[in-house]
């Protein structure tokens, strides 16, 4: 899908041109199936700076891997992806991720885990402390600076990930499903936060998700991808006044969109398509895929 002008490449934080990714195996004796496996396959995009995307798709379409190439965690095999016009080749300080898991140092305070990054980049023990004072604030956890992540709940914890991942000040945060473990009320809640934290420090953010209504409600633009291998397959602006409350779920505007989306992942679960192997056999693949939201 070609990008509107507003993404032209001087305007990009991100962009991945043709990224394929390959996962090799031995070929088993017994297994004349096993061997290499594509999960991902001629991905394009680009994201522009201070911009919120959100990326959807079925279960195993390789949402995800395509989040861990960005943040330099996993080799591609194909193309190339770009941070700040630079080809991604490792991890770096300029982009931070958020997974599910919490990943919280539990031998650290609320404080010394947000000053983590800090300590990385060399900050001063001074400078450290004022550093992340300000981001424990701004994401609503002053009076807990010095509790450990055992006495916090699901939700305080993804707080804490998200202050540590923004007091380095990275272009760039990559959101893997961060609220999935948290009960639906506590996810409403930092729905707001986040879109409170985003308008407030402008970061880009891609957000991977399997919920249809959390990737609109969020996000400037959702990208749809295709089962494995994983393609882009539509890119829906969302044109919802901002700043967003959850009423705004009842309109008929978000109903629109969300229709489109479940659409776009309906059609291509029921597709029959020729998929062919690394080893040049062909097959046919007619097993609905699965649709999460």
């Amino acid at each position: 899908m070609p990008e509107s002008k507003e993404f032209q490449e001087n305007a990009c934080r991100i962009k991945a041109e043709d990224v394929g990714l390959v996962y090799h195996s031995k070929h088993r004796k017994n297994d004349p199936n096993a061997g290499s496996f594509r999960a991902l396959q001629h991905v394009n995009i680009s994201v522009g700076a201070g911009e919120f995307l959100s990326l959807v798709g079925p279960s195993g379409c390789g949402k995800s891997t395509f989040l861990y190439i960005l943040s330099g965690l996993q080799r591609l095999s194909e193309g190339t992806a770009w941070i700040n016009g630079t080809p991604i080749t490792g991890p770096a300080l300029d982009r931070g991720i958020i997974m599910q898991a919490y990943a919280l140092f539990p031998w650290r305070t609320v404080r010394k885990n947000v000053e983590f990054g800090l300590e990385v980049k060399r900050i001063s023990k001074k400078d450290r402390r004022a550093i992340a004072e300000q981001f424990i604030e701004l994401v609503g956890l002053s009076e807990f600076a010095d509790r450990y992540p055992y006495e916090l709940s699901g939700g305080m914890k993804q707080r804490i990930a998200i202050a540590r991942a923004l007091a380095y000040d990275p272009d760039v945060l990559l959101m893997d499903e961060p609220f999935a473990a948290v009960d639906e009320q506590t996810r409403g809640l930092l729905h707001e936060e986040l879109l409170r934290i985003w308008e407030k420090t402008n970061k880009t953010i891609i957000f991977v998700t399997h919920s249809i209504d959390e990737s609109i409600f969020l996000a400037d633009r959702v990208a749809v991808m295709t089962p494995c291998p994983g393609k882009i397959k539509e890119i829906l602006q969302i044109d919802l006044p901002r700043p967003r409350t959850p009423a705004i779920k009842s309109s008929s505007e978000f109903g629109a969109y969300r229709n489109r989306v479940w659409q776009l992942l309906q059609n291509e679960g029921e597709r029959t398509e020729e998929v062919i192997t690394l080893d040049g056999r062909k097959h046919l693949s007619t097993v609905p895929q699965e649709v999460s939201i």
